[in-house]
């Protein structure tokens, strides 16, 4: 590199340093004198829950000044509201006095009745007339899930009526209920996930999931089970093909059964 252009580029390089440091220094401690704003951390939020939550989600909302105490007044979307999972604590948000954030606290009634592998999208606004903060979203997106510790219960055998074979399957459990998973099942990389009664009687949920097979005409394959029966260790499971399709769900398949013997 040229001298002369080196040189020239650390001079003003220094300037912009030097300038920089002064515009911090004036901006040092500076305090938004505003109206008092109110914001949410994010447009979205993601939370994985544990029966350690005790049934309710933690949402915080910021707020632009520390002095004095104050309140406002939030909602939930209506499709929440219809679903009836989740529910506000308290529809009001206090802030005491000395603090910047307070939490809105989302309710669901236990671990168990969130699906194995569901997410909940719950949708939080400020109601009309609060002021916002500068940059501040109106709403947040808070999608929750179950967390589970899987461990291996051992190897069982898969046999698909579909694709007309059977093979070894590996079987886990979550340490947080009678929830399974079957790692890479039909294909690498999708696993299938169902949860059981307490005595592992009666199929209690296994939500739509894709299996990692790609059919010519639709995409992905999903498996949805309507039911199942057992029979010592070996569960079957009544089961539909689905495709998405004009936004939402097509049955290709129907009526197959796909059975688990599950390890002794």
């Amino acid at each position: 590199m040229n001298k002369h252009i080196f040189s020239s580029f650390l001079v003003i390089a220094g300037i912009c340093l030097t300038m920089l440091s002064s515009c911090n220094q004036d901006a040092e401690g500076e305090i938004w004198s505003g109206e008092l704003g109110y914001s949410f951390p994010s447009s979205t939020l993601i939370k994985e829950v544990t029966s350690n939550d005790n049934g309710v989600v933690s949402v915080p909302i910021y707020r632009t000044s520390k002095k004095g105490e104050s309140t406002i007044s939030i909602d939930i979307d209506d499709d929440t509201k219809a679903e009836g999972i989740f529910s506000l604590e308290s529809n009001d948000v206090s802030f005491a006095d000395g603090e910047g954030v307070a939490y809105a606290k989302l309710k669901f009634a236990s671990i168990n009745d969130l699906g194995a592998t569901s997410k909940y999208v719950i949708g939080i606004n400020f109601a009309d007339g609060i002021n916002l903060s500068p940059a501040s979203e109106e709403k947040i997106e808070v999608t929750v899930s179950r967390k589970l510790t899987w461990k291996s219960i051992g190897t069982g055998v898969y046999t698909s009526e579909l694709f007309g074979q059977g093979w070894d399957q590996e079987v886990q459990k979550a340490d947080e209920g009678n929830i399974y998973r079957l790692p890479g099942c039909i294909s690498s990389g999708y696993p299938l996930i169902f949860s059981l009664s307490e005595d592992g009687q009666t199929l209690l949920g296994w939500d739509i999931q894709p299996i990692g097979y790609n059919t010519s005409s639709y995409g992905m394959l999903y498996y949805k089970a309507t039911k199942m029966t057992r029979e010592g260790n070996i569960l079957s499971f009544t089961m539909n093909g689905l495709v998405k399709y004009n936004g939402g769900w097509g049955k290709l398949y129907s009526g197959f059964t796909e059975t688990l013997e599950m390890p002794n």
